[in-house]
């Protein structure tokens, strides 16, 4: 069965049968909840989130700086994946190594990361995996886009509440209800590359419970040729890799939720063919590959007991697997192939319970978290002929305790302040402390001033994975950072509204990839700070234009030598703008983004790059229907991002123009 088909038949053998139960059940629609399109610019402003406190407030009040992006913004966009999302955010940025999205943050972004820095949820759930500590961002990421109900995004380090990981932002993906839906959803896109997708959902509201079942695929043939200067040779197709740059995807969601009891599980698995002779590959041929799964089961249970112990008891289980298919010449014989199998397979189970209390003027939130890793294995092996290079088992646990108490001292001034104690097995335990003080001189106005610190445990591919003898570094110590920051909010009139911040950072014990002749290995070898301005402006006309420009200013040096760090870009700018015509019925949209260049780990530079995409969404077609046209890098411009250190490239050229024809059936009452 081909690879396609394999995703295919998982994908529905997971979804269809439940979808075709639950759509059996008749039960009377519902009323939909409030549009946040239909929100006013001082609402934005405030839209309650989770994730900075773990309780929601209004994100003016959140002891961080915070970006809250709706599920309207990211259709009225065209939006494809979460890596789309994030670079328009400000000071965010993605480059894209034709395997995975690197996402990088204030000027930070390590060569070889994969985005271990950043802690990524789903509803709460965290969805960096127990091997290489990722955050899949990309196409990779393994819940559709389209069940986005909005995006958490809290800078800042906040491992107070949320231990390893955590250093520069938490990103928590907030999903869509059953009442979100109220019926039948179905969509379709077709796109540049022979690209295709389509998903199939179901939510339905009942007189005691709730439910949403989801199931989308998606596959891109990719490039049919790209070209890379530095294979250009007669016995490499002149540097042209043909039909490798494929991409297939299945996801599945479903959530039931009944009386405080909410049972979410989630499945992706992701095929990606890697045209860049990635690890010394064999250049053109289209059996390099990576597959990637993750799947989880996570129940909740949330309730107040008498009347004012708001309590929180959560239990899950992940599973996470990564084989990478590398095609090599044989060492014995270079006019033969010799497959390189690279594997990994993690499994842990966890508990969490937290408990929030008002007591007088302060609001204290306390809690406890536990974490069994009992399964790490990683495993390497060459086919042609067979011989293993890699085989190690690894478990390990991770207990935590945390509280933080939020201090009203008076009408317009607030203290936030807490600390989380980290015990792990198998490296040394850390506490980390957050405090916050959160001053409103008027009602438009809000001053914050941030003190945190935060750290990330090396992962077992850090510590224990090499190719090499006598290379593993299991002695790796943790790395962490000291972060203050200002931020000033203020709604300017009722329809402006501006965000601004400075920082300062400072990370120690930095772990970094280091080459070793034909391996590498991890260390902790740098201390960086950081320094940097960023400013939002955030508009919304009587007319109904809405906008966000912003502009990041960052500086991210190594302490010793001060010399910049690579894949390190000083200044960020974008701007988004959405324009409702005909009465709401149509959105036109424009965001554009601006990157200046940046260094290479191999001590090349990458230009500075503007793009724009263009996207239009009609509403309702048809009363039921709903159809988007998009256009990415619209004026087609040639840009590159700095490369991983598993390839040779100076630099990886991305897409030019391309576009995209989404259609989307709303079977249901809306």
């Amino acid at each position: 069965m081909n690879p396609r088909a394999r995703v295919l038949l998982r994908t529905f053998s997971v979804t269809a049968l439940p979808l075709l139960l639950g759509a059996a059940i008749q039960v009377p629609g519902q009323q939909a909840k409030p549009d946040l399109a239909d929100a006013t610019l001082e609402e934005l402003g405030n839209i309650p989130v989770y994730s900075a406190s773990k309780h929601l407030q209004p994100s003016g009040e959140a002891p961080s700086s915070v970006t809250v992006v709706t599920g309207n913004q990211i259709r009225e966009q065209g939006y494809r994946t979460l890596a789309d999302v994030l670079r328009t955010v400000r000071s965010f940025f993605v480059t894209y190594d034709r395997n995975y999205s690197s996402l990088g943050v204030r000027g930070f972004a390590r060569p070889g990361d994969y985005n271990t820095r950043i802690l990524l949820l789903v509803d709460g759930h965290r969805l960096n995996d127990n091997i290489y500590d990722e955050a899949m961002i990309g196409t990779e990421f393994p819940v559709d886009v389209d069940l986005i109900e909005r995006i958490e995004i809290v800078r800042g380090p906040v491992s107070s509440l949320y231990g390893s990981n955590a250093l520069f932002a938490v990103i928590n993906i907030v999903t869509r209800h059953a009442r979100d839906l109220n019926g039948l959803e179905l969509s379709s896109d077709a796109a540049s590359y022979n690209t295709w997708k389509g998903s199939i959902s179901y939510g339905r509201t009942l007189p005691q419970a709730e439910f949403l079942i989801s199931g989308s695929f998606y596959g891109s043939r990719g490039h049919n040729q790209l070209y890379y200067p530095e294979f250009d040779t007669p016995q490499t197709n002149h540097g042209v890799a043909s039909h490798a740059d494929d991409d297939q995807l299945g996801t599945a969601l479903a959530t039931v939720s009944s009386h405080g009891f909410t049972l979410q599980g989630a499945y992706g698995t992701r095929e990606k063919g890697i045209p860049t002779a990635a690890y010394g590959t064999i250049f053109d041929n289209n059996g390099t590959r990576t597959t990637d799964s993750h799947g989880y089961i996570d129940l909740s249970y949330a309730h107040t007991f008498f009347g004012s112990w708001d309590t929180l008891v959560r239990t899950f289980y992940d599973r996470y697997t990564y084989q990478g298919t590398y095609i090599c010449a044989s060492p014995t014989d270079a006019t033969q192939i010799s497959p390189n199998i690279d594997a990994a397979d993690g499994k842990w189970w966890g508990t969490e319970l937290q408990v929030t209390k008002n007591v007088s003027r302060n609001r204290i939130t306390g809690g406890g978290e536990y974490r069994d890793n009992f399964r790490q294995d990683q495993s390497n092996y060459n086919l042609n002929p067979y011989s293993l290079v890699l085989d190690d088992r690894r478990k390990s646990y991770i207990g935590a305790l945390y509280v933080q108490d939020e201090l009203a001292i008076a009408g317009n001034l607030s203290l936030n302040a807490g600390f989380r104690y980290d015990y792990y097995s198998s490296v040394k335990a850390s506490t980390d402390p957050r405090i916050a003080l959160v001053y409103h001189p008027t009602g438009n106005n809000v001053f914050k001033l941030v003190y945190g610190q935060s750290f990330r445990a090396p992962n077992v591919y850090e510590k224990y994975y090499s190719v090499a003898p006598n290379l593993p570094n299991p002695s790796l110590n943790p790395e962490t950072i000291r972060s203050s920051e200002l931020v000033w909010e203020r709604h300017l009139s009722d329809w402006l509204w501006i965000s601004t911040s400075g920082f300062h950072d400072t990370l120690k014990d930095l772990i970094t990839e280091e080459p070793v002749g034909d391996s590498t290995i991890y260390r902790n070898l740098q201390r960086v700070q950081s320094d940097g301005l960023e400013m939002e402006l955030n508009g919304q006309l009587a007319e109904g234009l809405e906008g966000i420009a912003s502009y990041s200013f960052q500086e991210t040096k190594d302490s010793d030598t001060h010399a910049f760090l690579d894949d390190s870009p000083r200044h960020l700018g974008k701007l988004s703008l959405t324009q409702p015509v005909l009465r709401k019925s149509m959105f036109v949209s424009l965001n554009a983004q601006y990157r200046s260049g940046m260094t290479t780990i191999a001590g090349g530079s990458i230009s500075p790059f503007s793009i724009v995409n263009f996207d239009l969404l009609g509403r309702r077609i048809a009363r039921h229907v709903d159809v988007t046209a998009s256009i990415y890098n619209l004026l087609d411009k040639t840009y590159y991002d700095p490369p991983s250190t598993a390839i040779s490239q100076a630099a990886i050229q991305q897409d030019g123009r391309s576009f995209r024809v989404k259609m989307t059936w709303h079977l249901g009452e809306r």
